[in-house]
């Protein structure tokens, strides 16, 4: 998952925006507040996110978080559940969220890739241009 927050920050940063890459351990939820757009990815683990992106979710439910732009993103190894609270917590404090982003097991260079695609799809909905790739 590390790997993938990457490289959806160079595929971000690539379009010309400032972008910060942090754990969760490390965020607060003045970071969230202060940016246009977030990408909150964990691995699925006992079919939940990890205990720790969970802790920093529950600090900023009820939050509205309206006008920004959200990605849930992550790895799995058979099902979904992570992504899916992510993407329903951000919903639930008003920000729009485009497609989940979720890769099977370790990304490889392909996967990176799609990633970085992803990254780039952010920035353009932050900065209100023509989106010409597809994901």
């Amino acid at each position: 998952t590390e790997r993938m927050a990457i490289a959806i920050q160079e595929g971000a940063a690539a379009e010309g925006i400032e972008t910060i890459l942090k754990n969760v351990n490390d965020a607060v939820k003045t970071d969230v507040v202060d940016a246009d757009a977030v990408a909150i990815g964990s691995p699925n683990y006992n079919h939940a996110m990890m205990p720790t992106v969970r802790k920093f979710l529950k600090e900023i439910e009820g939050t509205d978080l309206s006008g920004k732009v959200g990605l849930s993103f992550g790895s799995y190894g058979w099902s979904f559940e992570a992504t899916d609270e992510i993407n329903r917590i951000l919903t639930s404090c008003g920000m729009e969220m485009i497609k989940d982003l979720c890769i099977k097991r370790m990304p490889g260079e392909e996967e990176l890739e799609l990633c970085r695609r992803v990254g780039s799809l952010l920035a353009c909905k932050i900065m209100e241009k023509e989106v010409l790739c597809a994901v």
